[in-house]
């Protein structure tokens, strides 16, 4: 006996299903495929939008303005430096502080190098070999009156104005 698969209750369609599918197909625009990467001889792929490699930040809308919470600590740092420049000027009247000339501050700092030069000099004509314990602490000290002036010059060439108080 033959068995048959078709159902007799059912509606018959006079569609062409796979002539309508292939209109459509032929019709319709064509998907623009993700972008991807190979990374590995092996032909692995990985998404280029998630990797990084695009520059996807450059492109917001907001790229290139200020953060609100750097523009509230510029106004802070200036609302300190005009505090603190009041207090530098009520200080200058009393006479508490003096400020230090472009001369004077100039004539320390070439000071401080001559010194440093001396002492480098100095430093260079001591033995390699520091066997003993006077030339070990020799060459330390020196070390660290060394250091001490190159701290010291580098405070003076940062600072432009300079205030000396007569009380410690």
């Amino acid at each position: 006996a033959v068995v048959s698969t078709q159902s007799t209750g059912g509606l018959k369609s006079n569609k062409n299903f796979i002539h309508t599918n292939a209109v459509e197909n032929i019709m319709s625009v064509a998907k623009k495929p993700q972008p991807k990467y190979v990374d590995t001889p092996g032909g692995t792929t990985n998404n280029l939008y998630d990797s990084g490699l695009v520059p996807k930040f450059v492109k917001k809308e907001n790229y290139g303005t200020v953060p609100k919470y750097l523009e509230a600590r510029k106004k802070q740092m200036a609302e300190h430096q005009k505090n603190y420049e009041q207090y530098i000027q009520q200080r200058l009247q009393k006479g508490a502080l003096n400020q230090i000339s472009a001369e004077e501050r100039q004539k320390t700092l070439d000071g401080l190098k001559k010194n440093w030069e001396e002492l480098h000099l100095q430093y260079q004509g001591l033995s390699v070999v520091t066997d003993t314990a006077p030339k070990k602490a020799r060459k330390e000290r020196m070390e660290a009156e060394m250091k001490q002036l190159e701290k010291d010059i580098d405070t003076i060439e940062k600072h432009k104005i300079i205030y000396v108080t007569d009380n410690f």
